[in-house]
């Protein structure tokens, strides 16, 4: 349990963190380039996030999943829980939401980029800001599990 917990707290609150600072970061960044700079800055952060995040929310949910089933608590086993909904809710949005508009963005040509272009950037925004709300609410919630004294 210790090492379970350890690594869940771990792993969503690196989630989180990541999410929160490309939030803060990247979509003001992305929001003040140029269309064809937006096309290539948007390939060049997405290739390294791609291989690192999805096995990270995949691997964290499924270990709070474990963590719900192992708790000797009822309060943990909710807590728990709450933190899998939220990361798998980080999974959805992402793979519904941001990795369909990713894929647009990334096989756009910049060059070709006119201005009857339907511009992604506040889609992607709000949908990145919904998936970090939910982070947000999976650390919380496996802070509170984990601070839960029996």
């Amino acid at each position: 349990m210790a090492v379970l917990s350890a690594f869940v707290l771990a792993a969503s609150g690196v989630l989180a963190g990541v999410l929160v600072a490309v939030a803060l970061g990247v979509v003001p960044a992305f929001r003040g380039l140029p269309a064809d700079q937006y096309i290539r800055v948007h390939r060049l952060v997405g290739q390294y996030y791609d291989h690192v995040m999805p096995p990270l929310v995949i691997c964290s949910t499924g270990v709070d999943i474990a963590l719900a089933v192992l708790a000797d608590d009822g309060g943990r086993v909710v807590l728990f829980t709450a933190g899998a909904v939220a990361q798998a809710g980080v999974s959805v949005v992402s793979q519904l939401a941001n990795v369909p508009i990713n894929r647009t963005v990334k096989s756009t040509d910049p060059l070709c980029v006119g201005p009857d272009w339907d511009d992604p950037r506040a889609r992607w925004a709000h949908w990145h800001l919904v998936r970090t709300v939910l982070a947000l609410c999976a650390v919380l919630a496996n802070a509170a599990a984990l601070a839960i004294h029996r």
